[in-house]
């Protein structure tokens, strides 16, 4: 099975037990609550003899007597949650079309970087990109000392890569490597998978605050009208129950992902060296892991742990001693 597949399969999974605990979960106790009142009330309003409030006028209350609906189905609760979740994902995709991809990069590692513009970097990845039919990838310029490297794409398809000052530092034929390793992952679809992770996952956070700021609201007018104020104390427990198991299946999915993800992403590095290897050589990736203190990729709390040094070494040491064998 590809990697990305099965990168996408996690993320969907973990994407799936947060959906159900954030989303889903609320629904469906709205609607057993629904529907368990319902039938306690016999279908109809309650009327009750109250104080001539203004509020009386309104819904709840003005419907005293009329016969209650009936809830929606399970499944249609399930559509709605899922429809709710679509809905979010399309939005933060199509504002993620319009955002400049200078904010994009600013958004994961803190700045916006600088293009490179006319530099030859940017033409050997131009180069890299015709020759694999790869839509264009900006190369920006990080202004940091150590040796870092990283690429993102975006659901528009717009990709970048972003290399900083201490790489562009080293011999050419080192950045010249580094940059083939970061195409790899946008070649193999490597990037598409994190992307859609963030972008989901951005839109469950994103319900999950409404939701938050939803159930405040709810308690401000339940503690606000004298006839409800009893029910305000179970009310309030049982939102702070849902925020609860919201955050522990946002925990849930994340870990479904990151499990899978650290398996699948060591064997992306290696891919990506290997690609790296036949477009520029064996020498400056054995040159970088032979001087190189850390990991030239950072994680940002998303990716899994990269392959140790040595086995990237040897790995790379393989391919070359392979490839000079079928020479």
């Amino acid at each position: 099975m590809p990697l990305g597949l099965i990168r996408t399969i996690a993320a969907l999974l973990g994407i799936l037990v947060a959906l159900t605990t954030v989303i889903m979960l609320p629904f469906w106790l709205i609607q057993q609550s629904w529907w368990y009142l319902g039938e306690w009330l016999g279908w109809q309003y309650p009327a009750a003899d109250l104080p001539p409030w203004p509020v009386l006028e309104y819904p709840p209350f003005s419907l005293a007597g009329q016969v209650m609906p009936a809830p929606p189905t399970t499944v249609a609760f399930l559509e709605y949650a899922v429809m709710i979740l679509l809905g979010a994902v399309s939005l933060i995709s199509v504002l993620t079309l319009f955002l400049p991809l200078r904010h994009r990069i600013k958004t994961v590692c803190g700045h916006a970087g600088y293009p490179l513009g006319e530099h030859p970097h940017q033409c050997f990845v131009d180069g890299l990109c015709t020759r694999y039919n790869i839509g264009g990838i900006q190369v920006r310029r990080f202004p940091i000392e150590g040796i870092a490297a990283f690429a993102l794409s975006t659901p528009g398809n717009r990709h970048a890569i972003v290399i900083s000052d201490g790489l562009l530092s080293q011999p050419d034929a080192v950045v010249k490597w580094v940059l083939a390793h970061e195409v790899a992952h946008i070649h193999f679809g490597d990037t598409h998978s994190t992307t859609l992770w963030l972008t989901a996952f951005k839109s469950i956070n994103l319900f999950s605050r409404l939701r938050i700021m939803l159930m405040n609201l709810i308690l401000r007018l339940i503690a606000f009208l004298p006839v409800l104020r009893l029910v305000t104390f179970p009310t309030y427990w049982l939102f702070r129950g849902l925020v609860v198991v919201g955050r522990i299946g946002r925990w849930l999915g994340r870990l479904i992902f990151l499990v899978a993800d650290r398996w699948v992403s060591r064997r992306m590095e290696y891919r990506a060296d290997l690609f790296a290897v036949e477009t520029v050589g064996a020498s400056p990736g054995l040159f970088l892991f032979e001087h190189l203190v850390g990991h030239f990729e950072p994680s940002f709390d998303l990716l899994a742990t990269h392959p140790p040094h040595d086995k990237r070494y040897e790995a790379i040491q393989n391919s070359a001693y392979i490839k000079g064998q079928n020479a």
